[in-house]
């Protein structure tokens, strides 16, 4: 089973910790204010879908991969997997990004999200640093 760039970083990202599995981890990950990006396989079932769509609201993107629960899951060491959560800004514009360039209509949600993480490192940078 081939894994895309997108999959392989969202492993990487799983593996940094930065990554909630499972419909209960991920509401827990947007409820606590720290989902940045929510991920759905696109064999996910409708109710799946529509719980994550609704969990999300306007607060969180959310992007169906091109890729099965089964791959998913493998992505992040587990048999299935439906539904994650990044929870890093920059993995999530990576992934974002990654995700855009193969379906044309999901660019908007990573432009906003490219935006928020040049924001986030200009801001860290005008910071003064703590001695």
């Amino acid at each position: 089973m081939e894994q895309t760039e997108s999959l392989r970083l969202l492993g990487l990202a799983k593996r940094a910790g930065r990554v909630a599995q499972g419909e209960d981890m991920t509401q827990e990950a947007v409820a606590g204010h720290k989902a940045r990006l929510l991920l759905l396989a696109e064999d996910a079932a409708l109710g799946t879908v529509r719980r994550v769509r609704t969990l999300a609201g306007e607060r969180v993107a959310v992007m169906k991969l091109p890729c099965d629960k089964a791959q998913l899951g493998a992505a992040l060491g587990r048999d299935t997997c439906a539904v994650c959560a990044v929870t890093d800004l920059g993995f999530a514009a990576k992934i974002a990004g990654l995700v855009a360039g193969e379906d044309p209509d999901l660019v908007p949600i990573a432009q906003e999200l490219a935006r928020k993480q040049e924001k986030l490192l200009r801001r860290k940078k005008t910071k003064p640093r703590k001695k």
